[in-house]
């Protein structure tokens, strides 16, 4: 009578061997990334350039821009409603990049295409902590719903005094929501074509809304573009092969986990950041009322 055992032990040796199997650089093709020079030197420069922009031609180069966007504002009910949905609900905005992550992760079993998958979606992420960070300590960098000088008239919805505490550039969701789609087009061309339009779709409702200017969005997909380059090193392909591991031997736990984290991706972790602008409200009033 043939044993029961033996496929089990050898489906187990197997599964053990392709997860260890990523030790190799030969089964870490998108660590070869870090080594594309020419691109990072391409993200590099894309950044600075459009700083540059941003710093000294916003004026003559963006300024026309938006003023041909503006002149539709309040025109029509429908355009700025279907324009306000684009930028105001999450299931419109991360929501779709995320489900198409999900999507990749569930297509296949490769452990080196997930460790590809996890390496991305953390270098978007660190791509949104970065570019907000950006936005709070580089120099003022007015929205066009702010600036004096282009006279713009707020589409229906959007409230003049919106997001006018903290600098544009760069928009930290073009740098998470572009990042994503280099990430799922490196493992599905298609579908990331399909993001990268969806995304340049977001986005550019975000320039009509007067939230952000061109250079602000080109901005961040040079930084998106930059933090994937110089994320897929050995020592976060390391972390990610050890976490690809713990998905086979604890699945409720990883699961639970990566359903809370990329909530917090989608949703470009909105509730955390509201949490701790409260908090720090609360901590800001507390020592104020004491030095009084």
């Amino acid at each position: 009578m043939p044993s029961t055992a033996a496929p089990t032990a050898t489906s187990s040796r197997q599964a053990e061997n392709s997860v260890a199997s990523l030790d190799t650089g030969s089964a870490d093709p998108c660590r070869r990334l870090v080594h594309n020079w020419p691109l990072l030197g391409f993200a590099a420069a894309l950044l600075l350039g459009s700083a540059l922009v941003a710093a000294y031609l916003q004026e003559a180069w963006e300024y026309p821009i938006i003023r041909g966007l503006n002149v539709y504002a309040q025109r029509s009910v429908l355009l700025d409603r279907v324009m306000n949905s684009l930028t105001s609900r999450y299931v419109l905005q991360g929501v779709p990049f995320i489900a198409l992550i999900w999507f990749l992760w569930f297509e296949t079993e490769d452990p080196t295409i997930r460790a590809r998958l996890l390496v991305g979606t953390g270098a978007a992420s660190l791509a949104g902590v970065v570019s907000r960070l950006l936005q709070i300590v580089l120099p003022t960098h007015l929205r066009p719903v702010h600036e004096p000088m282009l006279h713009f008239v707020p589409p229906f919805s959007v409230a003049p005094d919106s997001l006018n505490h903290f600098s544009a550039f760069p928009s930290d969701h073009g740098a998470v929501f572009f990042t994503l789609c280099v990430v799922i087009w490196r493992v599905r061309p298609g579908f990331g074509a399909a993001a990268f339009a969806w995304a340049l779709i977001v986005d550019l409702a975000r320039v009509y809304e007067g939230y952000h200017f061109p250079s602000d969005l080109a901005g961040s997909i040079a930084l998106g573009l930059a933090i994937l380059c110089l994320f897929q090193n050995a020592h976060t392909w390391s972390i990610c092969r050890r976490i690809v591991g713990y998905e086979r031997s604890a699945r409720p736990w990883f699961y639970m986990f990566a359903f809370l984290i990329t909530f917090q991706i989608a949703t470009l972790f909105d509730d955390i950041r509201q949490m701790g602008s409260g908090l720090a409200s609360i901590v800001l009033h507390h020592h104020g009322s004491g030095g009084g």
